[in-house]
């Protein structure tokens, strides 16, 4: 159910009509609440609250229809003897106002089901996949918990504080599990806003990191011409030795530690939006797995159209 579907359900229980609502957040008609409930208007997180609190309930039972009184990460499992630990730390922890939204794009539902969650699925299905662990917006914690018990999202084990960049965040996530896996075990990096990662994918990703300790899918440039702008000249590129960066990306988890022990050893800040680039700025060779070219990032209003035209039931 959309969030305007579970304040409608609320409101019902509550026996309230919809100018009561109205009345009650400061609308000044009932048409406002209309097309919040009909899925025409989004709501905001701070409007969110307002609701909740008007409504006696939580922001996550509005936006998920969870009502349980006590969400946790769920415990590690237990492995088979001898095979590493494969996890998966999904960056969630960004905001962006290209989307033309009122909410972050990872939260935004399409045709019933956040963006994140179609990312979150992917890893729930692939069986060599361990653990998820979600680097999460400040606020949204619950949030994504009750997202997990909604959807079957059994795999996940935490929530993390997001950083300044997509890299810093990505410390925090390897912070948060480095008691937990050793140098040997495999670590993939997931970009909430690419929910088109494939089970086929990420199997192709971890052949390849597993052989080589490192890997980052791409795709080849389609576009007929490339061009590089510098110093007001453009030069002609030949697009096949061009390629395009995707998520996600997959690495030792002793390999990451050491990079990231470098980079402090340097006074290198963390500012790139990603492993890969880091891994590109202080001299480490980087392993491209090519990918589909239909595996998008979802930022902007164009990008959800799209999306949502390629997801259609």
């Amino acid at each position: 159910m959309s969030v305007g579907d579970n304040i409608k359900k609320r409101r019902y229980e509550l026996r309230m009509s919809q100018q009561e609502l109205a009345d009650a957040m400061g609308y000044k008609t009932r048409s406002t609440i209309a097309k919040i409930e009909s899925g025409e208007n989004d709501v905001s997180q701070k409007k969110l609250q307002h609701f909740a609190r008007v409504l006696d309930t939580t922001v996550e039972a509005l936006i998920s229809g969870y009502r349980g009184s006590k969400m946790e990460e769920l415990p590690l499992t237990e492995l088979e003897s001898g095979r590493g630990r494969i996890g998966v730390i999904i960056l969630a922890g960004g905001k962006t106002g290209k989307n033309q939204q009122s909410i972050p794009s990872q939260f935004i539902n399409i045709h019933g089901k956040p963006i994140l969650v179609y990312s979150m699925e992917a890893y729930q299905a692939h069986p060599a996949v361990d653990d998820i662990y979600v680097v999460c917006l400040k606020g949204w914690e619950n949030i994504v918990r009750a997202y997990a018990k909604q959807f079957g999202i059994t795999k996940l084990r935490g929530l993390v504080p997001g950083g300044s960049s997509g890299v810093a965040s990505l410390k925090n996530g390897l912070d948060y599990i480095k008691k937990l896996y050793g140098p040997d075990d495999l670590v993939l990096v997931q970009e909430s806003t690419r929910p088109m990662v494939t089970v086929e994918t990420i199997s192709r990703l971890l052949q390849a990191s597993a052989e080589q300790g490192s890997g980052t899918i791409c795709h080849s440039m389609r576009d007929y011409v490339q061009f590089s702008l510098e110093m007001g000249e453009a030069e002609y590129l030949d697009r096949n030795a061009v390629i395009a960066l995707q998520s996600p990306e997959a690495h030792r988890f002793g390999l990451m530690q050491k990079v990231f022990e470098s980079a402090k050893a340097q006074g290198h800040p963390l500012t790139e939006s990603c492993f890969t680039m880091l891994l590109c700025h202080l001299g480490y060779k980087i392993n491209f797995v090519e990918s589909d070219v239909n595996n998008i990032k979802v930022t902007r209003e164009e990008d959800l159209t799209v999306f949502s035209a390629l997801v259609k039931p």
